[in-house]
């Protein structure tokens, strides 16, 4: 069984690439095409990143669960990045997916909606997924 990695969508953005069958969002408010790959994360680095990157949106989101083997095996590679920042940030390395995401279920193996409580994103639980280290 594959681990897993994942991204954070904007709720309605995730919801309409529904119609086009793959996503394409990078990260908010940025397209795969103007970064160059759609930003992922491993579960110990989920907390930072709704923190740090989306702690000012008050638009509902969601986590979305990505197969790596699946993603790879549609041939989407996954190029995993030194993260930049301060050494205090969980997990040196970070999955970057180098194209759109098909919306294939045996690829995307969940989608966990989220909200935010007294003005934090809750990290949900992870525990029914794989989840491993960053690789390095």
């Amino acid at each position: 069984m594959s681990e897993h990695i994942f991204h954070i969508a904007l709720a309605d953005d995730w919801e309409g690439a529904a119609r086009f069958g793959e996503y394409e969002a990078s990260t908010r408010a940025h397209t795969l095409d103007q970064i160059g790959f759609i930003h992922a994360a491993t579960a110990e680095q989920l907390e930072h990143v709704l923190a740090t990157v989306y702690g000012d949106v008050n638009l509902p989101l969601a986590v979305i669960v990505i197969d790596q083997d699946a993603l790879r095996d549609a041939g989407v590679d996954i190029r995993w990045d030194e993260m930049a920042g301060p050494s205090s940030a969980p997990g040196r390395w970070v999955p970057r997916i180098m194209g759109a995401v098909p919306l294939d279920p045996d690829i995307v193996v969940a989608t966990i909606p989220l909200e935010k409580h007294g003005g934090e994103w809750p990290v949900p639980d992870l525990s029914g997924y794989r989840v491993g280290e960053a690789a390095s």
